[in-house]
């Protein structure tokens, strides 16, 4: 029987420094997260997407108005406006990494402070369904 091998300390410290770094870089790049904020100018509801890198397969941007409040444009043109529920709906395939802005004008100008979005996207590669609600400026 041998004896024990002795490794000098700072390569201990090394190797164990070395090894969180990378693996707080790989987790970092695979975890990158949507972001979203919900801004107001005038009648216009201004909804920004932050997406990162490498981005999602395909993100759905909405936001949720008032009752009785009507949805009369959006830019760029919606997946899906529902009257009843006073919503509109956008899908983006393949996103790029970078800003999505999405907009949308109402009549009368809505209350910002009952106007509420979200994004829902799943990380790249699979798994669960991810929600992002947007932070209004």
């Amino acid at each position: 029987m041998g004896s024990p091998i002795q490794y000098p300390t700072p390569y201990v410290l090394l190797a164990t420094l070395g090894a969180l770094l990378l693996g707080s870089t790989s987790v970092d790049c695979v975890a990158g997260q949507v972001a979203a904020t919900l801004n107001r100018d005038n009648q216009n509801l201004i909804l920004e997407v932050s997406v990162p890198s490498p981005p999602p397969s395909s993100i759905i941007a909405g936001i949720k108005l008032p009752k009785n409040t009507k949805i009369v444009g959006t830019s760029p043109k919606s997946a899906k406006i529902d009257l009843k529920r006073s919503s509109v709906k956008w899908l983006v395939k393949n996103p790029r990494p970078g800003t999505q802005r999405f907009s949308a004008s109402t009549s009368p100008p809505a209350d910002f402070t009952k106007v509420s979005a979200e994004i829902l996207y799943r990380a790249p590669g699979g798994g669960s369904l991810i929600k992002v609600d947007a932070q209004k400026r």
